[in-house]
């Protein structure tokens, strides 16, 4: 059986089998599809972002979703890339399609009546895995309060793993975000490796919150999704002028500075500029990128400490300044 005769078979099977498997309603999505619609255009991207490492708004595969519920299509559901099915039904025939597709249903059913703290103390890694996501802090101001969390420290910094509890937009515009750090002695039962539980993290991250730039500091205020998507297939940011000092954060610019550190994001502005270039964060939710002989690194570090100084201390990310070096690839604090 070739792929598109797998994917039609499967299509007749999970509509026949609907009341089996205990979902409500079935989408299918085919490679190259783009939408108009808000919540259609919401799982094009964050299908491409977690499947295929890319933000597009044209779908990069085959895709089905299934809904658990009527009340809202957009929860409860799950997503299933039809050539993944279609491999593990040429090495495990329909037995590991169905496994798949039961054991999803069944852990997305139990994700949706439970809580966070619910989920915390069964401690299963399914049900945790995607609300595993990055935070940045600075290292001395929290050196204390980490010695159970799991941490990676770059120079004055640390991206530290945390707990999605709750992520709410208000009807008065505001966001609400609940987060906990992730305590080491959950994951030591997960039978998975350190590298992997800190690359599920990044995906997850990268997924709630894009990287954008923005060469103005003005279009940060409330800019539509596409604008100053630098990373994304069809961004119209080619190259940047010696001297710009675009913005970096993300689509949500809450905890935005976790941008920088994104794969290929380094790498990118490297080739934007066409040179090495400083990181000034000005804050947990944003930076300032300086191309190298454009400015003296010290005042930088100046302006820096003057925004420290003028911002509220926990909004306080780096008392440092940066470099990129893109020849060695290396990232790295300066002592100034």
């Amino acid at each position: 059986m070739n792929y598109e005769e797998f994917r039609g078979t499967l299509l007749e099977k999970l509509k026949v089998s609907r009341e089996k498997l205990g979902y409500s309603t079935m989408d299918y999505y085919e490679k190259g599809f783009t939408s108009e619609d808000t919540k259609e255009l919401e799982i094009i991207r964050n299908t491409n972002i977690r499947y295929h490492k890319t933000e597009c708004d044209m779908l990069l595969g085959d895709y089905i979703i299934l809904y658990l519920s009527d009340t809202d299509r957009y929860d409860c559901s799950c997503r299933f890339s039809c050539q993944y099915l279609y491999e593990t039904f040429e090495e495990e025939g329909w037995d590991g399609v169905w496994e798949i597709i039961t054991a999803n249903l069944d852990s997305c059913r139990k994700n949706a009546s439970l809580d966070i703290m619910q989920l915390i103390d069964e401690n299963d890694y399914k049900a945790l895995k995607e609300r595993i996501f990055i935070r940045l802090l600075n290292f001395n101001d929290h050196r204390y309060e980490l010695k159970e969390n799991h941490y990676r420290r770059i120079g004055d910094i640390v991206q530290v793993l945390y707990l999605m509890a709750s992520d709410e937009h208000s009807k008065d515009g505001r966001h609400d975000v609940y987060s906990i750090k992730l305590p080491k002695h959950l994951s030591e039962s997960w039978n998975l490796s350190e590298e992997e539980l800190w690359e599920n993290a990044m995906a997850n991250t990268y997924l709630m919150a894009p990287p954008r730039m923005y060469l103005n500091p003005m279009d940060t205020a409330d800019p539509p999704y596409h604008k100053g998507a630098f990373m994304a297939l069809n961004s119209d940011i080619k190259s940047l002028p010696a001297t710009s000092v675009p913005v970096v954060t993300t689509t949500s610019q809450m905890n935005g500075a976790i941008a920088i550190f994104y794969p290929g994001v380094m790498e990118r502005i490297a080739e934007l500029f066409g040179d090495d270039y400083y990181v000034a964060f000005t804050s947990i939710h944003d930076l300032r990128i300086h191309k190298k002989g454009t400015i003296p690194p010290i005042h930088i570090l100046r302006r820096v400490r003057d925004t420290n100084r003028a911002f509220p201390a926990d909004e306080t990310l780096s008392r440092k300044v940066y470099l990129y070096e893109a020849a060695s690839k290396t990232f790295k604090q300066l002592e100034l």
